[in-house]
């Protein structure tokens, strides 16, 4: 093989593979999944997927945060919305209700909280725009109309 080959093609693509590999840490050490769970508590996210800062609003960490969590997943909205049925129902979550279209809503209780999920096709090839709303869930009984 020629050297100049070996040298500016397939040594370059051999150290990039390495490096996607390495899991990604901030200055502490902390893994990108380790401040997830830190955020998010005991909300998985799929594979590869990135928070969207700039839509996000998150009130406290852990398991009592409230607020809301755009999401861009890297699986289509076919394995998306299978993604979040089946592993928050793992994590402990009742699913209440769920609507699969082309725009599909989950809706998740667990104790005191409600965790609404709008999945929605990014357009991108699949990709998948995800909002994720967490809020304490409501005591007031409405009143009783005769």
């Amino acid at each position: 093989m020629n050297k100049l080959f070996v040298t500016f093609v397939i040594l370059p693509v051999v150290l990039l593979a390495g490096c996607a590999s390495t899991p990604m840490t901030n200055a502490d050490g902390e893994s990108i999944q380790d401040i997830q769970t830190k955020l998010l508590g005991d909300m998985p996210m799929p594979g590869g997927a990135k928070i969207n800062n700039e839509n996000t609003l998150i009130l406290g960490s852990g398991d009592g945060w409230a607020g809301r969590v755009a999401i861009i997943a890297q699986q289509n909205s076919n394995e998306t919305f299978t993604f979040f049925r089946d592993q928050f129902q793992k994590a402990g979550w009742t699913l209440v209700s769920s609507t699969k279209t082309k725009n599909s809503i989950l809706v998740f209780i667990k104790k005191d909280r409600t965790a609404t999920i709008e999945i929605e096709d990014a357009g991108w090839i699949g990709k998948t725009n995800v909002m994720l709303t967490v809020a304490p869930r409501s005591t007031v009984v409405p009143p009783v109309t005769k």
